[in-house]
């Protein structure tokens, strides 16, 4: 993707410069850098006690609108400031928007420099991706067919890049009548997209999902046991060129028995690999897990505590995770890491279940950051 930029200050080689920076390892992460820093201004963000909100302060993003009055009361785009070795990084917690102008501005008097009392400004923007391809849904997960009561989220994964702003008009669950039943999905202020625009979060109301708390007391579960649904996402779901979905998905379920329980490690099933081999390791899981928390809470180390380089696959509705090496397989010892927030389908992670009863905090369990699973391969 090319930036469309616009510098309106004088290039000068000793003073910052503004620049966009994209990271070709990921789609749509592009962020916005400062570049001719000198140390003292590090040295002066490292020393406040106030490191972020000076930040905030020196190196502004907004969205502006050209002959709009009153575009610069807009607010600052959201998202994370990063100090690398002579720049400022900032990276937006959302992708920046195809077609929309922005302005990135670098003032460095807060920092006290007076001799650098002059603003950067960068306008840029990101032109609109004319694929020729209409946007589909290619996969929802849990990809089974059989689905527990107490089910937290779905995840929506789309062919392109697409909008954000059309989801509640068009993701519904429909009942076992094909009628959207009300109340069900949960309507965040800001959609659960990722970075690329192409995997959606649904959530199920988690008020509901709780036992004891006022939505489940008045409402009930969202699902019911035995009952059939499907869960419809509508055509009028836009991609980033603004068209709408070559046609409408669904995807029917039955619902079963809720999952209240802990994940335990200690019933996973290990298929260890030949050494010399690059045939992969895989675990096998008494209950589904979450299909996007698999993808990065499990890895594989070597004796050395070295990560093992390797790809990463998930199958037979999410209850298979599969590591085949880069690398063949060698003698000696491995240790399979588990991150505590590795989840199952309901919520439900490492150290305790979802919906847990009230309890002091003296009887919580203690948090770990990680359990771990060792082998060897002779």
């Amino acid at each position: 993707m090319q930036s469309i930029v616009r510098r309106s200050s004088t290039q000068v080689t000793n003073r910052p410069k503004l620049s966009i920076h994209s990271d070709t390892s990921q789609p749509r992460a592009e962020c916005v850098e400062v570049h001719n820093l000198d140390s003292d201004m590090f040295a002066a963000v490292d020393g406040s006690a106030q490191a972020t909100h000076l930040l905030q302060s020196i190196l502004r993003v907004r969205v502006v609108e050209t002959g709009v009055p009153g575009c610069e009361d807009l607010p600052d785009v959201f998202g994370h400031y990063r100090l690398l070795a002579g720049r400022l990084r900032f990276i937006s917690h959302f992708p920046f928007e195809s077609g929309v102008s922005y302005r990135a501005s670098f003032d460095p008097r807060p920092l006290g420099r007076s001799e650098l009392s002059h603003v950067e400004t960068l306008d840029f923007s990101f032109p609109r991706e004319m694929s020729t391809v209409f946007a589909e849904v290619k996969q929802v997960f849990p990809t089974s067919d059989s689905l527990p009561e107490n089910l937290l989220r779905f995840y929506v994964c789309f062919s392109n890049s697409m909008c954000r702003g059309h989801a509640e008009k068009n993701i519904s669950v429909l009942g076992p009548d094909g009628e959207c039943v009300p109340d069900v999905l949960y309507r965040p202020p800001v959609e659960l997209w990722d970075r690329s625009m192409r995997h959606l979060t649904v959530l199920l109301d988690p008020g509901r999902l709780k036992r004891g708390v006022g939505p489940n007391r008045e409402l009930g579960p969202p699902l019911k046991v035995g009952e059939q649904y499907t869960l419809a996402v509508g055509s009028g779901m836009l991609d980033m060129c603004g068209r709408p979905l070559r046609e409408s998905f669904y995807k029917p379920f039955r619902v079963t028995e809720a999952v209240r329980e802990r994940i335990a490690v200690e019933e996973w099933k290990i298929v260890l690999p030949k050494t010399k081999s690059r045939n992969c390791l895989a675990l096998m899981f008494p209950k589904p897990l979450d299909w996007a928390l698999l993808r990065r809470a499990i890895y594989i180390e070597s004796e050395g505590g070295q990560p093992i380089d390797g790809r990463i696959a998930i199958d037979q509705d999410e209850g298979r995770w599969s590591f085949t090496p880069t690398s063949p397989w060698m003698a000696g010892a491995y240790c399979i890491r588990i991150a505590s927030s590795l989840e199952d389908v309901c919520g439900n992670n490492l150290l305790e279940p979802f919906d847990r009863p009230f309890r002091a905090a003296s009887g919580l369990v203690n948090n770990v950051a990680q359990r771990s699973m060792p082998f060897h391969l002779a």
